[in-house]
């Protein structure tokens, strides 16, 4: 139970961003409501299941504790053909966000693909490098031997023909 009032909360969070409306404004034709607190009301939208988009007035603190309590409608009620085409609408961008959602995660999936694949050529080059070098490095190290060798017959060659004089 607490799983599908928690999907709720979050179904009706996307679709006040995915209607782009805003949940409160403060700024609308006259004349103007006043809540207790002698402060302009808010308007908000309301996302219930029984009153989807149905604007009313409320405290500027309505979500702070209910704030001082006013409420008014703005909306007369809709019909119940009109709720019900409403969460038929709803329900269709939350699907549509879904399908969204998973498009983007594949599309993103493919990205990462390719970047992965692009990265094992990179790897596959450098490991070719790497044997051309170590092939180098080889040749290097038996020039390197040689010339070590035949400094050491030089030294010693020199050592000898030294001692002799």
């Amino acid at each position: 139970m607490a799983s599908s009032s928690s999907s709720s909360t979050a179904r009706w969070r996307r679709r006040v961003v995915l209607l782009r409306q805003p949940s409160r404004e403060d700024d609308y034709e006259p004349p103007r409501r006043y809540c207790y607190h002698r402060m302009v009301a808010s308007r908000w939208t309301s996302w219930t299941d029984g009153n989807p988009g149905r604007r009313f007035y409320g405290c500027p603190y309505y979500y702070q504790d209910g704030g001082c309590g006013f409420f008014a409608w703005h909306d007369n009620e809709f019909g119940e053909r009109a709720n019900t085409v409403i969460k038929e609408l709803l329900d269709d961008i939350d699907k549509l966000y879904d399908e969204n959602s998973i498009l983007r995660r594949a599309e993103h999936g493919q990205i990462v693909s390719e970047e992965l694949d692009a990265i094992q050529r990179d790897l596959r080059k450098l490991k070719r490098t790497h044997e051309l070098y170590d092939v180098e490095l080889r040749k290097w190290e038996k020039k390197f031997k040689v010339a070590i060798c035949l400094l050491f017959v030089t030294c010693v060659w020199l050592y000898l023909l030294y001692r002799k004089m």
